[in-house]
């Protein structure tokens, strides 16, 4: 490939002329927006073991798989791009080529003892990753590299006849139909034997030019030009034959695998052909006899991912100018043979690059935006995985966080075929230890390729667009396809989604859904004014399911009305299901009809509250944030040194409130609805704090009853999420008045009576 051990080829190549005018670009680069399709992918090279060393054995081999394809989904690409075969060889047991020397370090035709793609193919699919094969067709060797080197079995030494010495480099002559046919049996071998997703070709087809030498094949075009009259158009043709040849047969094969070329970034020069890009720099069609775009006319391809390998700034061959061309000519011939448009990117040059442009760490990441804001391009595939390790200027960290936060689907080939699948026929849940096992069962008459697995909080579904509710992606296996999700919060409520993905990429419509075991009774009393988009949605909530919030006689909450300190003992009261009788109080100021009385008086009882030294509790006073955390503290028995300073502080380290802009706790300032009902929701739910505190489960208890249901919230007001049988052992969390956070045998997390425990 033209990638960073071939660089110094590219410079007998480019001609910079520095005449070239930079225009603005066409596409839309403010576009940030997170795709829920995309081609994510990293090539993994080992020809001259640039990302995969030479000499492990099965287990060390295995480990680097799995350690590689590991950080590589975290950092959510979905395809890796493995060299298979880098010269005229294989990583695989094959009857037509010998082993590579790039996975033992010794003589080529060494069996290392295990299947590297194989290997390479099972953890991939284990982690849904996508598999290219990556082939190399006629390169047989490298410039180091004599004929006596390679393995006896080699087809180049088998058939001396069929190779082209050019530069220090021998190659397989396209231009002979042995040749030819030898190719494509190669890759029918592949395909037929291995379970990968695409077969995946680079830019190497006849070699890059070399000045004063000349490409030893007269004698093969005298005797197979046919009607071509210039030696370069039949070398074209030779080359249009083996991709179309290579198309049919995987396709025979097996329909479902893709076909995919990366080429050098430039198909032609304006100064060569009018509709060629404006660049001026070497060309397929020219020098190395790829006229790629003609693959695209043809459809004799399944996607195309020319290798951009300049900055945006860079005038002899810029990106946007580049991106813009590509996706000019895939358009122009979509209706006839789509094909899906990847961008090659150069992660390699970042910050090592006589291009300036490349010490800015957000040059590739500009690149990725650039890509999202072309309506033909479908994603990115990035040279190669020892750049993306090693992460020069952080860059690695960048793209993840602004451009692959989330995961992202594959792009589909609808052309291939459009069939909807159907949703999986069933799928059950259990929980074991601190995992949740998903276990799909199918048996629909058409099975999928993969499904998705859509994770919402709560126990409604939510969007199926947004990227961010994907949990991951498996592939189907035969019998049960099982999922554990290990990221599950205990103490949450989900709901999952699985959608079928079809062999050609295309989603189901509907999704099999289930929750995760725990059921949520409807809200109570939805309030008119507070939204699911409301930043309090989650906290009001909760509370008005177990009656703690009530709204107003129109059925609003009133969020932004500052919380007086009788509505503010009257949450705290149901929250503790204190008795909340309307009595009289020892509060001159409190009426004994108010409807805060009998909580107030309850809470003096539980020495929470003792009022002010006249006697009085300004119960139509407005509360402080100071007082709520007092109040809270008290309530929740949090050691605060009895200072409203100590107060605040249990709360903000318990992740129950948070300071001001201002960087003070605002102790003085008045507390509204919302906000109140946020730290009291918080102060009963850990679930609902901020910077996912840790509760420790510290000491255990015995059921004492036959059958103890378990409560979302410490009221029989809320929904029930489990049962237990007498003498069940649980773990203790902690105490809201007369109910106990416990944690059951079976993982679940809730709240029972502190009576039902021994």
């Amino acid at each position: 490939m033209s990638k960073k051990i071939f660089v110094r080829y590219l410079a007998t190549f480019l001609v910079l002329v520095l005449l070239i005018p930079v225009f603005k670009t066409q596409n839309v680069y403010a576009s940030t927006t997170h795709p829920k399709t995309e081609m994510r992918a990293a090539w993994i090279a080992t020809v001259t073991n640039i990302d995969m060393k030479a000499g492990m054995n099965k287990s060390a081999y295995t480990q680097w798989v799995k350690t590689t394809l590991d950080k590589l989904k975290a950092d959510n690409f979905n395809t890796v791009i493995f060299q298979a075969k880098p010269l005229n060889d294989a990583l695989y047991p094959s009857k037509l080529a010998p082993w590579s020397s790039y996975i033992t370090g010794k003589k080529q035709g060494t069996n290392p003892g295990y299947d590297p793609l194989q290997i390479m193919i099972d953890e991939a699919h284990k982690r849904g990753l996508e598999l290219h094969a990556w082939v190399n067709p006629y390169r047989v060797t490298m410039p180091s590299q004599k004929l006596s080197d390679l393995a006896t079995n080699n087809i180049a030494r088998k058939n001396p006849g069929w190779v082209v010495k050019y530069g220090n480099q021998y190659y397989l002559n396209p231009g002979l139909p042995e040749v030819q046919k030898y190719l494509v049996s190669t890759v029918k071998e592949l395909v037929a034997n291995y379970d990968i997703d695409a077969v995946h070709m680079d830019d190497y087809f006849y070699p890059y030019k070399i000045q004063g030498e000349t490409f030893k094949d007269q004698e093969a075009f005298k005797k197979y030009k046919g009607s071509f009259k210039q030696v370069e158009d039949w070398r074209r043709n030779n080359v249009n034959q083996l991709v179309k040849n290579v198309y049919n047969t995987i396709k025979a094969t097996k329909p479902h695998v893709q076909y995919g070329i990366s080429p050098f970034g430039i198909w032609r020069n304006k100064g060569q052909d009018s509709t060629g890009s404006d660049t001026n720099g070497m060309s397929n069609y020219d020098d190395i006899y790829a006229d790629t775009r003609q693959w695209i006319k043809d459809g004799s391809i399944d996607y195309i991912a020319p290798q951009i390998y300049w900055s945006r700034s860079y005038k002899a061959a810029n990106y946007t100018k580049l991106l813009n061309w590509w996706g000019h000519e895939v358009q122009t011939y979509a209706k006839a043979h789509p094909v899906n448009l990847y961008i090659g990117m150069a992660d390699y040059k970042v910050g090592n690059d006589a291009d300036k442009a490349w010490n800015d760490k957000t040059e590739l990441t500009n690149q990725v935006i650039a890509n999202r804001g072309s309506t033909s391009v479908n994603g990115q595939m990035h040279f190669s995985l020892r750049s993306i390790n090693s992460n020069s200027l952080g860059y690695a960290t960048y793209l993840k966080q602004q451009m692959y936060p989330s995961k992202a689907l594959t792009p589909s080939v609808l052309w291939k075929g459009s069939s909807i699948p159907a949703r999986p026929t069933d799928v059950t849940l259990s929980k074991e230890s601190s995992e949740t096992k998903l276990t799909i069962t199918d048996k629909n008459s058409t099975l999928p390729r993969k499904y998705v697995i859509y994770r919402f909080d709560g126990t409604k579904e939510g969007s199926y667009e947004d990227p961010k509710n994907i949990l991951d992606i498996v592939y189907h296996t035969k019998g049960n396809t099982v999922y554990v999700d290990t990221t599950a919060n205990r103490s949450k409520v989900y709901t999952y989604g699985i959608k079928s993905v079809s062999h050609t990429g295309v989603e189901s419509k509907n999704a099999f859904v289930l929750s995760d075991g725990i059921t949520e009774l409807p809200t109570p009393g939805v309030f008119n004014d507070i939204s699911s988009k409301h930043r309090a949605y989650k906290e009001i909530t909760y509370l008005a399911q177990g009656n703690i919030v009530s709204g107003d006689t129109k059925g609003d909450y009133n969020p932004s009305r500052q919380v007086t300190r009788a509505e503010a003992m009257a949450m705290i009261g149901r929250s503790l299901n204190l008795d909340g009788t309307k009595r009289k109080t020892i509060f001159n100021d409190v009426n004994p009809n108010s409807f805060a009385s009998g909580y107030i008086q309850s809470a003096v009882d539980k020495k929470i509250i003792s009022g002010y030294n006249n006697g009085t509790f300004k119960p139509n006073a407005p509360l402080t944030r100071g007082e709520m955390a007092l109040m809270i503290s008290k309530t929740f028995e949090y050691d605060y040194n009895n200072s409203t300073s100590g107060a605040a502080q249990a709360l903000i380290t318990r992740g129950i409130a948070v300071g001001l802009e201002d960087g003070t706790f605002g102790t003085d300032k008045k507390i509204i609805r919302s906000d109140y009902a946020i730290f009291l929701a918080r102060a009963i739910d850990f679930t609902l704090r901020v910077n996912n505190p840790t509760i420790s489960f510290d000491s255990e208890m015995t059921v004492n009853i036959d059958s103890c249901v378990i409560k979302k919230g410490p009221s029989d007001k809320f929904a029930q999420v489990g049962t237990l049988k007498r003498n069940e052992k649980v773990r203790i969390g902690y105490s809201v008045g007369s109910w106990t956070l416990i944690q059951s045998p079976t993982n679940v997390i809730g709240f029972v009576p502190h009576s039902s425990l021994n």
